[in-house]
């Protein structure tokens, strides 16, 4: 291939979708002897403001996004409620509007899984329903959870099982759609402190389609905040943590009640897995 042009370059990279190392440029087919070139023609994009560095990695760049165009937000209409449904009762006391993620962080056998079948159940008359998950545990538990509901689920179900083990934002694509998510893990195992971000790609990816997501996190059973910490707090609108026997409002943005904010009411509960049922809930007031 002849030697890469700027315009070249800088053609491609309108088109890309995330970061690229500047050996890549093109999908890869310049030979290492245009390596230098490449990353000159790099330099000249960042000088310009048309590129920048990515998290300090040698030789990796992204497209600097410059355009946005301005939000025709008073157009947006009155107040409108998501018409989510959410278990627990859990909208008597927090209103959740269309675009926005709601998080359930639980520490481990807390009922986090079963909280979000349930919630794609009481939802999937209502709303287009995809769950996004793992498959921890493997298909046989997920169809056994589902059937032993004490919820008519037709056949075929009318809300999508798709298996993804990351990369969730980039599923987030479809209008009016609720995407219950179980759940996201530290990418390579270690690295908690990439799962707010995590977040906020899914939150962004939302913007516009007049949809939701609600995610499931782990957390330690001696904290609220899931591993990632405080960062996983900014994007969503609520914010739960579960543990066994109890859940807990650990954030709120928009109170159902403006006189009466519910962060850290909570409800105690018997649960069981088999049916992903919550029984006996009890509810009250932390200090």
């Amino acid at each position: 291939m002849d030697k890469p042009s700027q315009s070249l370059i800088e053609q491609w990279m309108e088109i890309t979708t995330g970061p690229i190392h500047y050996t890549q440029a093109c999908d890869g087919q310049f030979d290492r002897e245009y390596w230098p070139h490449l990353r000159v023609i790099f330099h000249r994009m960042c000088e310009r403001g048309v590129a920048e560095s990515v998290g300090g990695k040698d030789g990796l760049y992204r497209l600097v996004e410059n355009n946005a165009k301005p939000l025709d937000w008073q157009s947006s209409g009155h107040k409108r409620d998501s018409g989510l449904i959410l278990p627990f009762d859990l909208r008597k006391y927090v209103f959740i509007y269309p675009d926005t993620t709601i998080v359930v962080a639980g520490s481990k056998s807390s009922g986090k899984t079963g909280f979000l079948y349930r919630t794609v159940v009481l939802n999937m008359n209502n709303m287009n329903t995809v769950l996004l998950t793992n498959l921890e545990g493997g298909i046989g538990m997920l169809r056994d959870r589902f059937n032993a509901m004490d919820v008519e689920i037709p056949v075929p179900s009318p809300f999508k099982v798709i298996n993804v083990s990351g990369n969730y934002h980039d599923y987030v694509k479809e209008r009016d759609t609720l995407y219950a998510i179980d759940y996201i893990d530290a990418p390579e195992g270690s690295k908690f402190y990439e799962i707010g971000h995590l977040i906020k790609k899914i939150d962004q990816k939302l913007q516009g389609l007049n949809s939701l997501a609600v995610i499931g996190l782990q957390k330690p059973s001696n904290r609220d905040e899931a591993f990632g910490g405080e960062p996983t707090l900014q994007a969503p609108t609520l914010y739960l943590a579960m543990d066994s026997h109890k859940l807990k409002i650990r954030d709120a943005k928009v109170p159902a009640n403006k006189k009466l904010h519910p962060k850290n009411l909570q409800w105690t509960f018997d649960y069981f897995d088999d049916g992903t049922r919550f029984d006996n809930i009890q509810e009250s007031w932390m200090a």
